[in-house]
This record gives structure tokens, C-alpha cells and sequence, in this order.
């Protein structure tokens, strides 16, 4: 018995060291390869002006819509390009304020659910009833930076790109949750820098990511996330899916640490669903590195790694009652690494223990409540005037 419980400590240890160690190696490769420099000035030069839908989906925003309608028609962008979409379901003001928006603007179009629609749906009745020839999926709380759409219409210029996705910039980094949150999304924009080099990324921030319409027209039932549905629907018909750091948008991290938790919690259980759906995408050559690399990989580090993170540390605590004096020498060295990445690196340990214990809550959501993820309220912290 004691010898099948070594056994399995090991093979559940060297799972996620293998995943880790060689997806980053990988990542570490092409995170550091350069974009070539006629991509670079690509993305700061259009050579044409198609129109734009940005299509945002609304759930009782009445306190930050209106600055949201104005920071989209403050673009560097022709204000007679741009058509914005807004699918709301709320039952507070929100829909008011949109339709009193709309009398100064032409082209502002409201949809109006009067029963919760959730994200998903609201984004495929936006993105039918769009005009556009572009599609920029967007946020209400999130603000796009003034080159944003313009950088992307111009990176979607490259007729190998089917979608583009942005840059997320905290505007809250003097607070220590928002610190944190901005550590992570270095090594967010290293591991996306890295996936784009090496074929596509799968990381989709719905917050500032524009598609071709006519790639998406056909895409009718999404019951995970949208915005990482639309990189895995894109993928599928032979167009790159690239993040692009010129592609900014500004947003407020959560304020606390629960609120962060419930954040990421929610974005896991959804990357979990979506990577399961499209399962069939993975190991397929057709789909060059993306299948066969990416895709595992990051299932790998999202719904597999943390569990067996977890199946490791119960192993550890079991098998300490059998041998209290050997381990007592694992977890007092374990016990003195932790402390030293605290003393050196703690914003960067206590970012990986959050997002490794949001996974986990994610993993056991997916699996075991089989919650509706993408009609959950949005954080109010991160919905600031």
C-alpha cells in the first residue's frame, strides 16, 4: 500500500514538472523571437478604413455605460466607421441611459433582452446584427485606448490573421491586488507573445479583440465564453489567432483578494469548458502547432496541472503519518523554499498560489456544480467612474 502511494506522489509530481518545464521551455524560445519589423509598422499605418463594429454585451452598467459610449467615440478612428452594438439584458437604468445616448448618436444600435441573457448569447445577437466588416469585441468596463481599433483593423490587414487580441493595462497598480494582477499579466503577454510566434494564442481578452466578420457569421451556439470561443472558431478555418501589444485597453483590477479569486475562478471554469468542447482541435496536425502544441499544453497547465498540484500536496500530508521523521525534512524544505520566494519574489509566489487555487475551484465547478459561468454578475470593484 505505502509503496503505491510513493508511486503515485511521484507520477502526480512529475506530471505537472513535465508540463511546466517543457511548455516552457517552449515559451521561453519564442517569447523572445521578434515580430518582424513590417508587422511592427503595420500595426501603426492603415491602408484602409472598413467599418467597425464594437459590440458590447450589457448586465446593469448604469453606473460606468455613458463614460463607456465616450471613450469608444473618442477613437483615432473615423467617428463615421464606427458602429456600436450594445446587447443588453439588465433591470436597472442601463438601457435608458444607452437609448438617451443613441439620440446624439446615429450609431449607437441598442438589442433589448428583457429576460438574463448571459455574455455568450448576447455577443451572437450583437455580432448578427453588426454592420461592420470588422467585428471588436469589447467590454463595459474595460477602455479602449485611443489607437486601439486602429492598430487592430490594421494588423488584420495580413490576410493569414483572423483575429487580434490586446494589451491589458491596470489602472489601479498603486493597490496591492492590483500589483499583483498586473505581475500575472506580464507573464500573460510573454506566454501570448510566445504562442503567436510560435502559430497562435489561445488567451482571448474579449475586453479589446477584433475578428473579420464574415469568419464568425456562422458561429451560432457558444455556450462557454465567447470571446475564446471566437480564437478557437477562427483557428479552425486557417487563420491565425495573434495578440498584439499595440492593441492597449485600461481596466480596473478587482479590489480585494476574494473579488480576484471570483474573477479568475470564473474565467478558469470557462477556459476549462471551451478547451473541452474543442477537444477535437488538440493533436491534430492540421492544425499545425496550434493543435499539436498550444492547445495540450495549455489544457495541461489549466485544468491538469493544478489538480495534480493538489493530489501531491494531499499524498504528502497522507503519507507523513506513515513516515513523520523522513517527511518532516520534505516539508520543513519546502516550508524554507516558500519562505524565500516570499522574502524575494512574494508578489510573484502569492500571484501563482491564487491563480493555482482559482483553477482548482474552477476545476471543481466544471466538474461538480455545473455552474452557468457566463451569466455571472461581473466584480463591481472592477466597475469604476
Amino acid at each position: 500500500m505505502i509503496e503505491i502511494l510513493y508511486g503515485l506522489l511521484f507520477l502526480v509530481l512529475a506530471i505537472p514538472i513535465l508540463i511546466f518545464g517543457i511548455y516552457g521551455i517552449i515559451i521561453l524560445y519564442y517569447g523572445k523571437l521578434k515580430r518582424s519589423e513590417e508587422n511592427v509598422e503595420q500595426s501603426t499605418e492603415n491602408k484602409s478604413e472598413p467599418l467597425v463594429s464594437v459590440v458590447i454585451a450589457t448586465h446593469n452598467e448604469e453606473k460606468i455605460i455613458s463614460k463607456k459610449i465616450e471613450n469608444i467615440l473618442s477613437s483615432n478612428y473615423p467617428i463615421d466607421k464606427i458602429e456600436i452594438v450594445l446587447v443588453d439584458d439588465s433591470n436597472d437604468s442601463t438601457p435608458q441611459i444607452i437609448d438617451e445616448c443613441s439620440k446624439k448618436y446615429s450609431n449607437i444600435q441598442l438589442i433589448r433582452f428583457n429576460e438574463r441573457m448571459g455574455y455568450s448569447p448576447s455577443m451572437v445577437a450583437g455580432v448578427k446584427a453588426a454592420k461592420g466588416q470588422i467585428i471588436v469585441l469589447n467590454d463595459a468596463g474595460s477602455f479602449l485606448d485611443v489607437q486601439a481599433i486602429r492598430n487592430s483593423v490594421a494588423r488584420l490587414e495580413d490576410p493569414e490573421v483572423g483575429v487580434v487580441t490586446g494589451k491589458d493595462m491596470i489602472l489601479n497598480i498603486n493597490e496591492s491586488v492590483g500589483k499583483s494582477e498586473s505581475i500575472y499579466l506580464r507573464i500573460l503577454d510573454f506566454l501570448r507573445t510566445a504562442e503567436t510566434n510560435l502559430d497562435s494564442t489561445f488567451i482571448i481578452k474579449g475586453e479589446a479583440t477584433a475578428v473579420r466578420k464574415d469568419l464568425i457569421k456562422d458561429l451560432e451556439i457558444c455556450g462557454e465564453t465567447f470571446d475564446t470561443t471566437v480564437g478557437l472558431f477562427v483557428r479552425q478555418q486557417g487563420y491565425k489567432v495573434v495578440y498584439d501589444p499595440t492593441v492597449k485597453f485600461y481596466e480596473y483590477a478587482p479590489s480585494t483578494n476574494s473579488d480576484l479569486i471570483k474573477q479568475k475562478t470564473n474565467r478558469g471554469a470557462n477556459w476549462i469548458k471551451v478547451l473541452w468542447r474543442y477537444r477535437h482541435v488538440m493533436f491534430k496536425r492540421k492544425y499545425g502547432k496550434y493543435g499539436s502544441i498550444i492547445l495540450p499544453m495549455d489544457f495541461g497547465m489549466i485544468a491538469v496541472a493544478p489538480v495534480m498540484i493538489m493530489i501531491a500536496f494531499t499524498l504528502l500530508v497522507v503519507l507523513t503519518f506513515f513516515n513523520p521523521s523522513f517527511f518532516a525534512f520534505i516539508w520543513a524544505g519546502l516550508g524554507f523554499i516558500f519562505l524565500l520566494f516570499l522574502v524575494f519574489s512574494r508578489n510573484l509566489i502569492l500571484t501563482f498560489v491564487r491563480f493555482e487555487y482559482s483553477l482548482i475551484k474552477a476545476f471543481y465547478q466544471v466538474i461538480f456544480t455545473k455552474r452557468n459561468h457566463d451569466r455571472l454578475d461581473k466584480v463591481d470593484s472592477t466597475r469604476r467612474c
